[in-house]
């Protein structure tokens, strides 16, 4: 039980990092305009994940679906902000499998 809460908080750290330190204010504002700026968001935001555990097949999980999903809230509106996090972290959860 510990060995998964532990993956759960770095995972969560990675998320944090990858989302919102990793990515200044002009690619906040611009990535739902430009997609270029969402794929360069993307690639940052797997960064955490590709330092702590390695750069592998499991990326996709977390990187490909980043993509849609935010493209989902900052370009079509589609999604809210929570709802938008709600699926950033149903995909970390899949990545621990």
């Amino acid at each position: 039980m510990t060995e998964i809460l532990n993956e759960l908080v770095i995972l969560v750290m990675c998320h944090c990092i990858g989302d919102y330190v990793l990515q200044n204010d002009f690619i906040a504002k611009t990535k739902g305009k430009n997609w270029y700026h969402l794929f360069v968001h993307v690639v940052l935001y797997c960064v955490p994940f590709a330092v702590c555990y390695g750069v592998d097949w499991r990326l996709l999980i977390i990187g490909v679906p980043h993509i849609a999903i935010d493209a989902f809230k900052a370009r079509y509106h589609i999604i809210n902000y929570v709802t938008d996090q709600l699926l950033h972290y149903a995909l970390m959860l899949v990545y621990l499998l």
